[in-house]
């Protein structure tokens, strides 16, 4: 055997083994060099194997600098044959020794455009029947990129039109990130930078930047902000039409700007909430339909979360925060849907405060009031959850320019506010007030409450009290409100009531806290009786109430009470306000007073005026002064601790009812005895008239006859010049005179008013009988005649009237009502045709109100002549269509003449002496002519038409323009004071305009007249 044969095998094996290595060698660097200059075809074949619907295009792959380039990366979507996605460069930079341990190094990418559909980013949403995907098990395998680095990217999404709907573009950072395993994925770094985001073409928001960090399962936001954030609600409508369900149907948007950090959560759960700095401006809300809205300037909010897991606002300014709540905007933000559980949550204001709030209010189902008002408010360390708001440290609240009013479904008319207030101001502390009903403060400045028909249903209905029960209710709460100090200022109550006739009362008051008890001031308060009187039936100077709230209401008890300097008019008026329906609540209110206490009363210069205790008799007035301790409030228990009085008048003395001028009675002394217990219930003691006169005549049997119909009630005849009759008002109980006795009396026989010739002694006469009044009602006929009143220079030819005398006190406290007709009315050289007056007289003085044609148009008015020393007066007259050439003629003819119908009026006051104030107005009804008479003789002085100097037939043109004027327009206005004042007068025409400015002024000397010296002068 041939020892060299193996080696040959062997030899001739190795060299065929080679040459077969050298051939696939070179046969693999051809493919692969093949395939390198294929690579772009075989890499875009690839793609499109295996992306199925996704058609993926490279232009250029290249190997360079130990990292592999991929350039002009372009996506389609073959179905809706869409380019979705392209990218510029994308370059990969493996790590080679660690690609065993699914290292793959970094990946970059460049000049990135994402354009997809919204549909593809929402999830879809659940078939019927279908079963949730179950959790599959982690691949086991881990995959790592060091670094991923995405250069600005513009993400863009479309709706269903292809239209753009959403943009932004997106920077980001991630060092460390890893993908698959049981703890997929995770990263060490994410800095993320969000650019230019729109929503429809409108900002979103200019940048947004955030830095995260993750640690084991928790990730961490290091530090976040949004600068130049934009929102509108309508992009979340716009959304699906499932979102656009679940939202509210309102507007709604913002302008926002946002900082947070050291923000950790987990897959699962927030695990710190960090800090936030919130910044907000020009939000606003409102619904979609009608009105109403809410603005707030800006808002600034400081906000974090506490290591136990509750929120904290640390500090907050809410600047001009606009409120217009609205029947819509209620709907939209409280709907009337089935409530929901709510679920609890808690939080802590450290500071919070609101500046320049202001509310409007229209009527709604939760607040059925209207106004508005300005607020603030200023909150710190306030505990508040979904139960309950705590604090032990004081919260304040103020109100400024607070306006309600009360609008009834039934109106559309805007009725008066009920509440009104300049400022209002509370401090409390919520621990307090929750447990013990305590107000820190309370201050109201200058509160004005009204509760009239007029702006509100207040005393709509009177009900009967209903049988009381033994157990004692418990208080409402704004009863048990106990206040370290309780401040109003300023204050006004005006209330007015439906009784037997309408109650008009206004209270001024103040109130303020001294030693833990309240002290109420009342600076004045009057009742009136519109229909019945002009002044108050009860009027109190000054009352001061001391109590402590809240006991106050629980024992129904006042520590004092006094009443200084008061008034109470007891006639009809006032008697029979609480008769028919109105009389429970007399009953309600005697039922109140009953179980009212005081510890100390005291009462001083009370004046009682008796009206009407008999026909013509003038009223009686008295003081009342008492004082007790530990007495009840009601008239009957304070009447006890009012001794007996006794007054005299003198020279009292009782008219004709026909003729004023004329005297039925006259009485030198008169006695009257009487208790308050007695005046309560309308009776008098005793009344004893010394040396009356009487005189017997037609006066006498008038005035017999008025009070017979005052004895019996009867029913006031109607008058048919003051239109139908009124209904029959309430009749008081009459006042009872339990003696009245007359003693050295003198009857004197005088028909016409006149004592009768040959009766040379009056008869005496006396008697003891007792007393009671009704109403009086008489009328009689003025014949026709002629009357002049000289201190007026007034004429009255042909007058003749009606008289209507009537007690007790009505209209004006008057007792003549005279009705006139005249056929012709003068006042200095003008006069007035047709004239109807109505005068009343009473003991102050005469009430008139006119009417009558004059100068083709009609004049009315009304004036008030006081009976005082200098005869005060005040009145104003009105006049429509009125003539102005011939009233300008009589008054003024060498002044000024206008030609044409005017309507205008004066209000003037003053005496017989001079005048205080008038004040004129007019415009003009039709078009007219104004002529300067003044200027005639100035015209008149110059040289004829075409003769004289230029300068003069200039001056000629200018004043004939000036005089003559034909005016389109009247305004005018003036304002006297005595016999100085300045007007006003505004021509307007064709030709331009004439103003002119009257100014008043008397220098001639004026004489006061002479005090007088003696005792004799001061009686005369």
């Amino acid at each position: 055997m041939n020892p060299a044969a193996p080696i040959s095998k062997r030899r001739r094996f190795w060299r065929w083994t080679w040459r077969l290595g050298l051939t696939s060698l070179i046969l693999l660097s051809i493919l692969i060099g093949w395939a390198w200059h294929q690579r772009v075809p075989l890499a875009n074949a690839l793609l499109r194997r295996f992306l199925g619907d996704m058609q993926v295009q490279v232009v250029s792959i290249d190997w360079q600098d130990g990292a592999l380039h991929l350039r002009e990366i372009s996506t389609l979507h073959l179905p809706g044959s869409k380019h979705i996605s392209s990218v510029g460069h994308l370059e990969w930079r493996p790590h080679w020794s660690q690609l065993h341990e699914g290292n793959l190094g970094g990946l970059k990418v460049d000049e990135a455009v994402v354009d997809v559909p919204l549909a593809w980013l929402l999830p879809s949403p659940p078939q019927p029947g279908s079963t949730p995907p179950a959790a599959t098990q982690s691949t086991s395998f881990r995959w790592r990129l060091d670094l991923v680095d995405l250069t600005p990217t513009k993400f863009i999404v479309r709706d269903d039109n292809w239209q753009p709907l959403a943009s932004v573009i997106i920077t980001q950072k991630v060092q460390a990130l890893e993908v698959g395993g049981s703890k997929s994925p995770s990263f060490k770094t994410v800095i993320t930078d969000l650019q230019q985001a729109e929503w429809r073409g409108q900002p979103v928001f200019s940048s947004l930047h955030f830095e995260t960090e993750m640690r084991r399962n928790e990730i961490e936001l290091k530090t976040a902000s949004l600068r130049g954030g934009h929102f509108d609600l309508a992009w979340l409508q716009q959304l699906s039409p499932a979102l656009r369900a679940q939202l509210p149907p309102l507007r709604a948007g913002l302008e926002f700007a946002w900082e947070g950090r050291d923000i950790r959560f987990s897959n699962t759960s927030l695990l710190a909430g960090g800090t936030h700095q919130l910044h907000l401006k020009n939000l606003h809300l409102q619904p979609l339909t009608g009105a109403g809205h809410i603005t707030v300037t800006s808002i600034d909010l400081k906000a974090s979360q506490d290591l136990n897991s509750l929120w904290h606002l640390e500090s907050g300014l809410l600047q001009k925060p606009l409120i217009e709540w609205t029947r819509e905007l209620e709907n939209a933000l409280l709907p009337k849907s089935q409530s929901q559980q709510a679920s609890a949550w808690q939080a802590k204001i450290d500071s919070l405060e609101v500046k320049d709030g202001a509310l409007k209010l229209t009527p709604t189902d939760l607040c059925p009031v209207s106004g508005d008002f300005a607020w603030s408010t200023s909150l710190e360390a306030l505990d508040i959850s979904s139960e309950e708001w705590r604090s032990a440290v004081k919260q304040k609240l103020t109100l400024t320019d607070v306006s309600l009013r009360w609008n009834p479904k039934t109106t559309s008319s805007q009725p008066p506010p009920f509440v009104q207030a300049k400022s209002a101001s509370l401090e409390l502390v919520p621990d307090s007030f929750r447990e013990l009903w305590q107000v820190g403060s309370l201050v109201l400045n200058a509160p004005q409450l009204a509760f009239t028909p007029e702006n509100g249903p207040w005393f709509d209905k009177i009900e009967t009290p209903p049988v009381k029960t033994s157990l004692k209710p418990a208080l409402p709460w704004w009863k048990q409100l106990q206040f370290g100090s309780l401040t109003v200022t300023d204050a006004e109550l005006k209330i007015a009531m439906q009784l037997a006739e309408r109650l008009d009362s206004s209270i001024r008051f103040a109130i303020t806290t001294e030693q833990s008890k309240q002290l109420l001031r009342i600076a004045s308060a009057q009742m009136r009786i519109p229909r019945r009187s002009s002044l108050p039936v009860l009027d109190f100077a000054e009352v001061e109430v001391r109590a402590a709230l809240p006991d106050m209401w629980r024992t129904q008890r006042l520590e004092s009470l006094k009443i200084t300097q008061g008034h109470v008019a007891a006639g009809d008026a006032l008697m029979t306000l609480f008769t028919g329906d109105a009389a429970v609540v007399q009953q309600k209110a005697d039922a109140t007073a009953a179980r009212w206490t005081t510890g100390k009363i005291e009462v001083d210069k009370l004046g009682v005026t008796l009206m009407s205790i008999a026909p013509g008799l003038p009223p009686v007035r008295f003081d009342v002064n008492l004082s007790a301790n530990e007495t009840p409030l009601d008239l009957d228990g304070l009447a006890e601790n009012v001794e007996p009085q006794s007054i005299q008048l003198t020279r009292l003395r009782i008219p004709s009812p026909y003729e004023a001028l004329r005297t039925v009675a006259e009485m030198d002394v008169i006695h009257v005895n009487y208790t308050l217990d007695g005046l309560l219930h309308r009776r008098i003691d005793r009344v004893e008239i010394v040396s009356p006169v009487l005189y017997v005549g037609e006066d006498l049997f008038w005035y017999v006859e008025s009070y017979r119909k005052s004895m019996k009630g009867e029913a006031p005849i109607p008058d048919a010049t003051f239109g139908p009759p009124a209904p029959p008002k309430p009749a008081a109980p009459g006042w009872q005179v339990d003696t009245l006795a007359v003693s050295d009396g003198k009857l004197i026989i005088a028909p016409k008013g006149v004592p009768l010739a040959g009766i040379s002694r009056p008869f005496p006469f006396s008697f003891t009988s007792k007393l009671e009044s009704g109403q009086l009602d008489a009328q009689f006929n003025i014949p026709t005649d002629n009357y002049t009143l000289k201190e007026l220079k007034l004429e009255f030819l042909g007058m003749k009237g009606l008289v209507h005398f009537n007690l007790p006190m009505k209209d004006r406290n008057n007792n003549l009502t005279e009705t006139f007709t005249v056929d012709q009315l003068r006042w200095k050289q003008l006069h007035f045709e047709k004239a109807h007056l109505s005068v009343t007289y009473d003991a102050h003085g005469i009430y008139g109100i006119f009417g009558s044609s004059a100068y083709g148009g009609y004049v009315n008015g009304a004036f008030d002549i006081y009976l005082d020393e200098t005869f005060t007066w005040d009145g104003w007259v009105a006049g429509t269509d009125v003539d102005l050439k011939p009233v300008t003629t009589t008054l003024f003819p060498e002044y000024f003449l206008i030609d044409g119908k005017v309507q205008g009026k004066i209000v003037a006051t003053g005496n017989k002496n001079e005048l205080y104030q008038g004040d004129a107005e007019f415009q003009n009804r039709s078009h007219g002519r104004f002529s300067i008479a003044a200027l005639n003789d100035l015209i008149n002085s110059l040289p004829r038409a075409l003769t004289g100097s230029i300068g003069d037939q200039i001056t000629r043109i200018g004043l004939e323009t000036l005089r003559d004027f034909e005016y389109e327009n009247i305004d005018g206005k003036a304002r006297f004071y005595g016999r100085e004042g300045r007007g006003r007068l505004r021509f307007f025409g064709p030709k331009g305009s004439r103003n002119f400015d009257v100014n008043v002024y008397d220098h001639r000397w004026k004489e006061e007249p002479r005090k007088p010296e003696t005792a004799d002068a001061l009686a005369h």
